[in-house]
C-alpha cells in the first residue's frame, strides 16, 4: 500500500490527508504545532465555546459540505439565516441575506444610493463563474485594479463605506486599497449569495475533528526538508521532540502557507517558488469575549466602518450563530483586528489584548462588553493570503507550472482566496493528484 506524509494539520491537510487514505493510501500528518484544525478550531473556556478565527461557514462551501457528508455529519448541522450587522449613527443596520428588501430598508445607506446597488447584482452576475474556491487564476482578467479603485469609479462614498468596504476589511484584515477587486466579488459570492450559515452545537471545527479521529497525526513534528529521489520517491526529514528523523515515502502533500512550502521543498520549480516568495499575508489577533447579558442584537456580526475606527473591522456574535455554546443569558463577542494594530500588539500580554478590545466594543457599542466572564485570546501570522492587484491572475503561470503527477503536491491557502473553504478544496485536489499518480505507478516504485 503506497505511504504518504502529509505537512500541516489544519483544514487542507487534514482535508488531504482524509481523502487520501479514502483512496486506499496510509497516510500520516506531520504538524509543529500542538493542535490540529489550524485556524478552523474551538476552544472551551468557562462554558464558553470560542471559534478561535474563522467565524462563518456558509452554505455556498461545496468542498466543506462534501467533507461534512463524508465524515457522516451532515444530519447534526444546522443552517442559519445569519443577518450582517453594520455600524452608523450610533446603530447597528441589519441586512438579511435571505430577504433582499432588507438593503432597501437598511438606513445606514441613504435611499438615493441603493440604486447604484445594482450595478453591484450585475458585475457579480457577470463574475460569479469566474469565481471559485480551487483555482481564482479563472478570474485575472478581472485582477486589473484595486478593490478601493472599482468602488470609487462606480458606486457613492455611502456604499463604498458602509458595505462594500468593510465586507473585503473584514475578510482579508487588510485595506481596500491594497486588495485586488477579485476579493471583493469572492467576498460578496461567499456573504451575500448564500443562503444559510452552517453551524454546529460543538463549535466550527466538528467535522475536521471527526475526519482527524481516523488519522495517524504527529503533533510538534517540524518538517525541516522534502526531495524527490532518483527513484521518484520522497524523502522527507523532520525534528520531534528534539529528535531528528528521517523517511522515504511515496508521495508528500505540503499543506502549509506559502512562506514554510518555500524553506521545506528546495526544489519547486522557480516560477511557482517566485510567485509563493512574493505573496503577501495579513497579521491577525482574534479576541474572544464571553459577556453577560448578551447584547440585544440580532445580527451574526457587526461591521465596522473605517472612519469610525480604523483597527477593529468587525464583531462576530457566535451566539446568534450556534445557540448553545454559551450559558444560558450570555454571549459570544468575537473582535477582528486589522493586520496593522495586530503587527503592533503582537506581543502584548493577553490581559492588555483583552483590555484593549473591551474598551474599543463598548466604546462602538456601549454596554456590550462591560461584564466578561471569559475570554481567548488567538494570533495568526501569517494570517490570510492578502491579495494585490496581480496575485490572482499570476494563478494562471503558478497552475501552468504545476504538475498533477508529481510526487510532491501544494495545498496551502493560496490558491483561491483564503478560506476554509479553500483549503479544504486545496486539500482534496492534491488527494487526488497524488493517489491517481499513485495507483498507475508502476509496482516498483513502491
Amino acid at each position: 500500500m503506497p505511504e504518504v506524509i502529509v505537512v500541516g494539520a489544519g483544514a487542507a491537510g487534514v482535508s488531504a490527508a482524509f481523502w487520501l487514505r479514502r483512496a486506499g493510501v496510509t497516510v500520516r500528518i506531520l504538524e509543529k504545532g500542538n493542535q490540529v484544525g489550524g485556524r478552523v478550531r474551538t476552544v472551551a473556556r468557562d462554558g464558553f465555546r470560542f471559534d478561535v478565527s474563522a467565524g462563518a461557514l456558509p452554505t455556498t462551501y461545496a468542498a466543506m459540505l462534501r467533507l461534512i457528508d463524508a465524515v457522516g455529519a451532515r444530519g447534526e448541522i444546522e443552517h442559519r439565516g445569519a443577518v450582517i450587522g453594520a455600524l452608523r449613527d450610533g446603530r447597528v443596520h441589519r441586512i438579511a441575506r435571505r430577504n433582499p428588501l432588507t438593503f432597501l430598508s437598511a438606513r445606514h445607506i441613504p435611499a438615493r444610493d441603493k440604486a447604484s446597488l445594482w450595478r453591484l447584482g450585475r458585475d457579480l452576475a457577470k463574475a460569479y463563474r469566474s469565481i471559485n474556491y480551487t483555482d481564482l487564476g479563472s478570474a485575472a482578467h478581472l485582477d486589473t485594479r484595486t478593490m478601493h479603485d472599482y468602488c470609487v469609479a462606480n458606486y457613492p462614498d455611502s456604499v463604498r463605506e458602509n458595505l462594500l468596504e468593510p465586507i473585503t476589511r473584514a475578510l482579508l484584515l487588510t485595506e481596500p486599497e491594497q486588495s485586488s477587486v477579485v476579493d471583493l466579488f469572492a467576498a460578496c459570492r461567499s456573504l451575500l449569495v448564500a443562503g444559510h450559515i452552517v453551524t454546529h452545537p460543538a463549535g466550527l471545527g466538528f467535522f475536521l475533528d471527526r475526519a482527524a479521529a481516523e488519522l495517524d497525526i504527529r503533533l510538534e513534528a517540524q518538517v525541516e526538508e522534502v526531495r524527490t529521489q532518483a527513484d521518484e520517491r520522497v524523502q522527507v526529514r523532520w525534528t520531534e521532540n528534539d529528535q531528528p528523523h528521517e523517511s522515504t515515502v511515496d508521495g508528500v502533500v505540503l499543506a502549509v502557507p506559502a512562506g514554510a512550502a518555500v524553506e521545506m521543498y528546495p526544489d519547486l520549480d522557480p516560477a511557482r517558488r517566485k510567485y509563493l516568495e512574493n505573496l503577501r499575508y495579513s497579521t491577525s489577533i482574534v479576541v474572544s469575549l464571553g459577556v453577560e447579558p448578551a447584547p440585544d442584537e440580532t445580527a451574526s456580526m457587526v461591521l465596522i466602518p473605517r472612519d469610525l475606527e480604523p483597527d477593529l473591522c468587525v464583531v462576530g456574535l457566535g451566539h446568534n450563530l450556534a445557540p448553545g455554546r454559551a450559558p444560558a443569558g450570555t454571549g459570544i463577542l468575537t473582535a477582528y483586528w486589522m493586520t496593522d494594530w495586530s503587527t503592533r500588539h503582537y506581543g502584548d500580554p493577553d490581559e492588555e489584548v483583552v483590555a484593549a478590545t473591551r474598551a474599543t466594543i463598548n466604546r462602538l457599542l456601549p454596554g456590550w462588553a462591560d461584564r466578561v466572564r471569559a475570554s481567548h485570546v488567538a494570533r495568526w501570522n501569517p494570517a490570510l493570503v492578502a491579495s494585490e492587484v496581480g496575485t490572482y491572475a499570476g494563478l494562471v503561470d503558478f497552475h501552468a507550472h504545476a504538475d498533477p503527477a508529481a510526487r510532491i503536491q501544494l495545498a496551502g491557502d493560496y490558491h483561491a482566496q483564503t478560506s476554509v473553504n479553500a483549503s479544504i478544496a486545496a486539500g482534496e485536489r492534491a488527494a487526488a493528484d497524488l493517489a491517481h499518480t499513485l495507483r498507475h505507478a508502476p509496482a516498483t516504485a513502491g
